[in-house]
């Protein structure tokens, strides 16, 4: 609006075209808007000065399995951040409340769509409708992370995330392995222990091999006088790797 304002100031420019001036810079304005939406940043991993190492439960998929994670981190005395889909928290709410109480809880999509497949709009629906449902659920928001299914992104689904507010896309530094068939306890503490300070550790709310495992890793840590914390502290820590 100031190049049309000097303009006006300037005699011999004609009506028709200051007007034309004013509504071109208005309607880019408004289409624009005052900034641009930021795309989400890529996380693997936190600052590797902390004393923190975050370990994080996607999917949902095995109520009774994160029943017991939910319990094991309570009694001791450790932390972690849930990545439950909405569609699993539908079928029982009354229990997920009490499974997801103390615990931050971050959006992995309604249904576990992969999101590099869809349209922006069905993206956009997935974190949506994943916030409602947890909202209703939970009696509170969303710790402001998402996690896409399959760890699968692109650049639609970063800008899509960033413009419903969710700064960070969070992946993972070490992977316990699970979901694969031949996961044992042993393999998944040989996977998640050993991380060095900073680490994102993915697991899943699921089999029922990673609720018996988990006592092992949070002594492991605990041992060495590692914190486990929640995402939502370790975002507050510091720099993240964006890579």
């Amino acid at each position: 609006m100031q190049i049309a304002a000097s303009i006006l100031g300037q005699p011999g420019v004609a009506a028709a075209s200051l007007r034309a001036l004013v509504l071109a810079l208005a309607f880019t304005f408004l289409v624009q808007g005052p900034a641009e939406a930021v795309s989400a940043k890529v996380v693997r991993h936190g600052p590797r000065s902390s004393n923190g190492v975050a370990l994080t439960f996607d999917d949902g998929w095995g109520v009774d399995s994160c029943e017991q994670i939910s319990k094991t981190l309570t009694r001791m005395g450790a932390t972690a951040t849930f990545f439950i889909n909405g569609n699993h928290l539908r079928a029982d709410p009354a229990r997920w409340r009490r499974i997801l109480k103390d615990f931050p809880v971050g959006n992995h999509t309604r249904s576990h769509l992969w999101l590099t497949r869809v349209s922006k709009h069905k993206i956009r629906g997935q974190l949506r409708n994943n916030q409602w449902i947890h909202r209703w659920v939970l009696g509170r928001r969303m710790t402001r992370v998402f996690r896409p299914p399959y760890g699968a992104y692109n650049h639609l689904v970063r800008r899509v995330a960033g413009r419903w507010g969710y700064n960070h896309l969070v992946l993972w530094s070490h992977s316990a392995g699970d979901t694969s068939p031949a996961a044992t306890v042993s393999s998944i503490i040989r996977h998640t222990t050993g991380a060095p300070r900073g680490s994102i550790i993915l697991m899943h709310c699921g089999p029922s091999v990673t609720a018996r495992a988990l006592p092992a890793v949070i002594r492991y840590y605990q041992r060495r006088g590692i914190r486990l914390i929640g995402l939502d502290e370790m975002l507050r820590l510091g720099e993240y790797a964006t890579r």
